[in-house]
């Protein structure tokens, strides 16, 4: 079970629902109702609706709900604030499991590290993607 909040296009919800499948299942869920109703439309298109449960929600403030506590492998949040949600994912995670978050500024991944530290995750790393064109 993969758990993931700020489903905006769909485009890593699709990514995860083809590497779950076809066991798996991928719970996303997208605060902005039009980029939810959406993202539902294109997983029918893409053949993933069997693998992947599209939820209109903020998890910031209810959490991925409680029938998902103790069952998630992984949690993925990309979200402005992802510190809110990560009380909520550490209910929802498996023990050992991970969680990854994405943000674009480093005061983002300050205030979530020091929060995941604070809450016992261990093996907290913080990962840079740097964009550099090559002419080849």
């Amino acid at each position: 079970v993969v758990l993931e909040s700020g489903t905006g296009s769909g485009s890593l919800t699709m990514f995860l629902a083809r590497t779950v499948a076809p066991h798996g299942q991928v719970h996303t869920f997208e605060f902005n109702q039009a980029r939810h109703a959406a993202a539902v439309e294109d997983f029918k298109r893409a053949g993933v609706s069997a693998v992947v449960s599209a939820n209109h929600g903020d998890v910031c403030k209810n959490g991925f709900g409680d029938e998902l506590n103790g069952k998630a492998d992984a949690v993925f949040l990309d979200l402005p604030c992802p510190w809110l949600a990560i009380p909520h994912a550490l209910k929802a995670l498996k023990p050992f499991a991970r969680i990854c978050t994405f943000s674009p500024c480093i005061e983002q991944v300050q205030r979530s590290c020091e929060l995941m530290a604070q809450l016992g995750f261990t093996m907290i790393r913080t990962i840079t993607v740097t964009l550099r064109e090559q002419r080849v």
